[in-house]
């Protein structure tokens, strides 16, 4: 996979499933891009959620890892699932799933994050999946305005609390979204 798109101000960026030595630096995109959550999670919450961010190895085995790249330095990234289910959330069997869109802070604003949704949704179109879907959270207010803008509209029969699955001492709700495709 490849595409380029003009990010704007002159910026192409380029799209292209992840290499092993892109592993380094799309962690370092996750980490930065994350970041800004550790104070609004409960104590101890962040760790536990970026260190499954990082899981890279383990998404891989399931998942396919698309990566943004912009003057040779990778701006972004996302995890794409054929099948959602194999993440083990909760979706059914059968849709496509995305999980852990990050955009470096430095390039923000320049659409890096709708070009990697977008070749989600060509990738889940090209399989022939009926539904897009992602879990969030509330406080995550301008990924939950991208995706809405979007198309995706929210899906609470598959919500779920972090403390199902992670050791985690208090809750914080993730939200589900779906888009038809």
């Amino acid at each position: 996979m490849a595409s380029s798109r003009d990010a704007g101000a002159g910026t192409v960026v380029s799209l292209r499933d992840a290499e092993a030595a892109d592993l380094p630096a799309v962690r370092e995109v996750i980490t930065a891009a994350y970041r800004e959550y550790e104070t609004v999670l409960p104590a101890g919450g962040f760790e536990i959620y970026l260190e499954d961010l990082l899981d890279l190895d383990g998404r891989a085995e399931v998942g396919r890892l698309i990566v943004a790249e912009q003057a040779g330095q990778v701006v972004g990234t996302v995890t794409y699932y054929d099948d959602a289910s194999v993440e083990g959330l909760g979706w059914p069997t059968g849709w496509a799933g995305l999980r852990a869109l990050a955009v470096d802070p430095a390039a923000r604003g320049f659409g890096i994050g709708r070009l990697l949704m977008r070749a989600c949704f060509d990738r889940a179109r090209a399989i022939g999946a009926p539904v897009l879907c992602l879990h969030t959270a509330a406080f995550m207010t301008a990924a939950v305005t991208m995706y809405e803008e979007m198309g995706f509209r929210r899906a609470p029969a598959f919500d779920f609390d972090p403390k199902d699955y992670y050791p985690v001492a208090e809750s914080v709700q993730v939200i589900a979204y779906r888009v038809d495709l």
